[in-house]
């Protein structure tokens, strides 16, 4: 990977000739550094101010593809003529319409007994936060003390076992975080596919930015269909570049909003 300033006038020549500009953005860890509790997490007032230039300029179209719920994503973000994207693909909402996966609603009274379960569960190992994303759950381990994350994977896993023998549920993996998923095979690559798929007339220049595992998916996806960026330390990714940090991302995303 090399860093993508360092390819930045290959890629203002073909910003220039770029008729339509598609941004597929993740939310934690590239729009916003990772909070220690997910509902810490707030956009600070710089992002957002380029984020709704971005949306408001012709040739552009912006698209925040997260692992949270649609409503959380939202509430988050509260910027109008964006698409916000849910639960890896799971939900979406476009020019006012909100879609979600037909097959992912048949799995809400799955993931509510495995809140249920979850909480019971894993109430004695302190720092345990489980995240209910209504057609998926999350248990976050980032403020739980080392020692105790052995044990509380195996307890999840143990837990799971049983959904997933039964095809309920499948199982993802994020950073200091495990998910249960509806078992579907639908994931950020599929929905970002989606996306660049549906400008019928001009294919956009498309971006994507991301800094996860979930991710990667996005990142093979768009091979050859767009420039994917990872956010963080150069390592081993499908993406062809790599951006520091969040900080590194807003100044990208003002260079962009020059043309």
């Amino acid at each position: 990977m090399q860093h993508v300033f360092n390819f930045w006038q290959n890629i203002e020549r073909r910003l220039c000739s770029a008729k339509r500009i598609l941004l597929l953005l993740d939310f934690d860890g590239t729009l916003i550094p990772i909070a220690k509790r997910p509902e810490e997490a707030k956009l600070p007032s710089e992002m957002e101010g380029i984020l709704k230039f971005l949306a408001r300029k012709k040739r552009f179209e912006v698209a925040i593809i997260s692992g949270r719920s649609l409503s959380d994503l939202k509430q988050k973000i509260k910027i109008r003529n964006i698409i916000y994207v849910g639960n890896h693909g799971l939900e979406m909402e476009r020019k006012g319409k909100k879609f979600i996966y037909p097959q992912a609603s048949k799995s809400i009274p799955t993931m509510k007994e495995l809140k249920k379960i979850l909480k019971a569960r894993l109430s004695s190992i302190k720092g345990t936060i489980v995240e209910d994303k209504i057609v998926g759950i999350a248990v976050h381990y980032r403020t739980v003390k080392n020692s105790d994350v052995p044990e509380l994977k195996r307890r999840v896993r143990q837990i799971f076992r049983p959904f997933m023998e039964k095809k309920e549920i499948k199982i993802g993996h994020g950073k200091k975080m495990l998910e249960a998923r509806p078992p579907i095979m639908w994931d950020k690559g599929k929905v970002a596919s989606m996306l660049v798929d549906s400008f019928k007339r001009d294919k956009p220049l498309s971006f994507y930015l991301g800094d996860d595992k979930t991710d990667e998916d996005a990142f093979s996806a768009l091979d050859g269909k767009g420039i994917t960026v990872f956010v963080g330390k150069p390592g081993k990714s499908k993406a062809n570049f790599f951006l520091k940090n969040v900080g590194e991302v807003g100044i990208f995303l003002k260079r962009l909003s020059a043309f």
